[in-house]
C-alpha cells in the first residue's frame, strides 16, 4: 500500500474539518410553529455520542449544533447557540470571536474548534434553556510530512533526503500528512505554503495547494508547510534545474504485445538533468502526438493528456515533445523525445482477474490499495483493463472505491467504520449482447481499529 492524498476523493479524516470551519453552515429558520424539544452537540466525527470527540493539535475542527423540534424537524443552530468550553487551556471554541491567522482579518464562526494542548475539555451549546455537551480529548500528531504527489497516479510519495529537483516551465504537487493516532492522513486543508526566502524569479509556491512551479534556474529555496494553530513545520529543498533531455519510457506491456483495441495505455516522460541524478516525471506536462490517429490517439480522455487510447487494427508511432522558456515573443527550446512504435490488434475479451485480493489496512487512514484488473483474451494474452472497469464497493462508510479513469481501482478508507467489504470489478462482456451478464471479480477489504489513543 501506498501513502496517498485524497483530495480529489474526500478528507479521509472526518474530525478535521466541519462545515462550520469558514462560514459554510446556514442558519436555518425555527419552523412553522413547531417546537422546539431538544438540543444535540454533534462531535467533531460527526456523531452524537457524549465522549466521541477527539481532535488534535495543530489541526482545527468544527463542532455543530442541532435543534429538535416536536414535529420531527432539525435544524442547525450551530451559529445561534452560546458555545463554551470547560477547559480553554486544552480547546478553544468560537462563537465568533475566534481571529482568523495573520495576515487575513475576520474570526472563525461560531463551533470552530481550537485544540491548544493534551488534555480533555468539555464543549458546550446552549440556547433559550436548551443545552447539550461532548467530551472533547486533545491529541498530539506523532509527527508530520511532505510528500510529492506523482503526476499520472495522484499518489503521493516520499521525497528522498527532503529534497527534490524540478525543471523550468514544470510544476509539483507537495502533500502534507499527519500521524494521527497510528494512521496516516492527509491534512493539506489545514496547511499553509512558503518559501523561507522567496523568489519568483526561480519558482513560485501556491500558499493554499502547495504547488511548486518552476521558472529559471537558480539558487535552492526551502518550502515551508505550517499550521495557523501551532508552530509545527516541515521543510523541503527545491531546486529549479536547466532541463537537458526528456526521454519516453516504453511501457513494458507493448514491448511484445499489441495494444488490444479499446484497451488505453499511459506513456511516462522523464526529464533529465544531465548529471545521472534522479529525473522528474512530466508526463500530463508533455505534449504527445501519434502519426496514426485513427489507429491510436492521444487526449481522448480529457485531462489525461499521455493516455493512448486504441481505436483500430493497425501501427502507429508516438513521441513527445515538451517546450522551456517559451514567451509571447520567444519560441523557447524544443525538448523530443524519442519515437516509439505501437501495434495494435483485435481480440475478444474471455475473463477477468483483479489482485490483490485481500487487503487489510488502518480505518480512517490514507493509505491507498490500487486494484489492478487483468484481463484474459481469446488468443491467451493478457493485458490490463482497468480504466474499462466500473468498481463497486458494498459498503462505502468501510471503503470507497475510485471509477475515475486517471484513478480506476484505487481503494481508500471510507472513514472510521472498522469492518469488511467486497470490491467488486466488472467489465462488459463482448458475447454478452444483452450486457446483463458481465465479467466480474471481487477482493476483499478489511478496515482496523486505530491504535488507543494515550491518555
Amino acid at each position: 500500500m501506498i501513502k496517498f492524498r485524497l483530495s480529489a476523493v474526500r478528507l479521509l479524516l472526518p474530525l478535521l474539518f466541519g462545515a462550520s470551519l469558514l462560514g459554510l453552515s446556514g442558519c436555518d429558520p425555527i419552523g412553522s410553529g413547531a417546537g422546539p424539544v431538544r438540543l444535540v452537540v454533534n462531535s467533531p466525527d460527526g456523531t452524537t455520542d457524549a465522549a466521541a470527540g477527539r481532535v488534535f493539535q495543530c489541526l482545527r475542527t468544527g463542532v455543530s449544533a442541532t435543534l429538535i423540534f416536536d414535529d420531527g424537524g432539525l435544524a442547525d443552530f450551530t451559529q445561534r447557540v452560546r458555545w463554551t468550553s470547560s477547559n480553554p487551556e486544552v480547546l478553544r471554541i468560537s462563537n465568533g470571536d475566534e481571529p482568523l491567522p495573520s495576515p487575513a482579518v475576520g474570526f472563525y464562526q461560531p463551533g470552530v474548534v481550537t485544540p491548544v494542548a493534551p488534555g480533555t475539555s468539555t464543549v458546550t451549546a446552549t440556547f433559550s434553556g436548551f443545552s447539550d455537551s461532548i467530551v472533547i480529548t486533545v491529541g498530539t500528531p506523532s509527527g508530520f510530512f511532505v510528500q510529492a504527489k506523482n503526476p499520472q497516479t495522484n499518489i503521493a510519495t516520499d521525497i528522498p533526503g527532503g529534497a527534490m529537483r524540478i525543471g523550468p516551465n514544470t510544476a509539483i504537487d507537495l502533500d502534507v500528512q499527519a500521524i494521527l493516532d497510528g494512521a496516516t492522513v492527509n491534512v493539506d486543508a489545514a496547511a499553509a505554503w512558503a518559501f523561507v526566502t522567496p523568489n519568483t524569479a526561480v519558482a513560485t509556491i501556491d500558499p493554499a495547494s502547495g504547488v511548486i512551479v518552476g521558472v529559471a534556474a537558480g539558487d535552492p529555496l526551502t518550502a515551508r508547510v505550517s499550521f495557523a494553530s501551532c508552530s509545527n513545520t516541515v521543510d523541503t529543498a527545491i531546486t529549479v534545474a536547466p532541463i537537458t533531455a526528456i526521454t519516453m519510457v516504453p511501457p513494458p506491456a507493448l514491448a511484445s504485445d499489441p495494444l488490444i483495441v479499446g484497451n488505453t495505455q499511459p506513456f511516462t516522460v522523464l526529464a533529465d538533468f544531465g548529471d545521472g541524478g534522479p529525473q522528474q516525471d512530466i508526463s500530463l506536462q508533455a505534449v504527445y502526438t501519434s502519426t496514426n490517429t485513427a489507429v491510436a490517439a492521444f487526449n481522448l480522455v480529457p485531462g489525461i493528456t499521455n493516455l493512448l487510447s486504441s481505436l483500430t487494427a493497425g501501427s502507429t508511432d508516438v513521441s513527445a515533445t515538451f517546450t522551456v522558456g517559451k514567451t509571447a515573443t520567444a519560441d523557447g527550446t524544443v525538448f523530443p523525445t524519442q519515437v516509439v512504435s505501437v501495434s495494435t490488434a483485435v481480440d475478444v475479451l474471455n475473463g477477468i482477474s483483479m489482485a490483490p485480493a485481500e487487503v487489510t489496512f488502518p480505518a480512517g487512514s490514507n493509505l491507498i490499495t490500487p486494484l489492478v484488473v487483468t484481463g484474459t483474451y481469446a488468443s491467451g494474452k493478457t493485458q490490463d483493463v482497468t480504466r474499462r472497469t466500473l468498481f463497486t464497493s458494498e459498503n462505502t462508510a468501510i471503503v470507497n472505491v475510485s471509477n475515475n479513469t486517471q484513478t480506476a481501482g484505487q481503494v481508500v478508507s471510507g472513514g472510521p467504520t472498522v469492518g469488511t467489504a467486497k470490491i467488486t470489478a466488472s467489465v462488459a462482456n463482448p458475447t454478452d449482447t444483452a450486457g446483463t451478464m458481465p465479467f466480474t471479480a471481487t477482493a476483499s477489504f478489511t478496515t482496523t481499529a486505530a491504535p488507543t489513543p494515550a491518555p
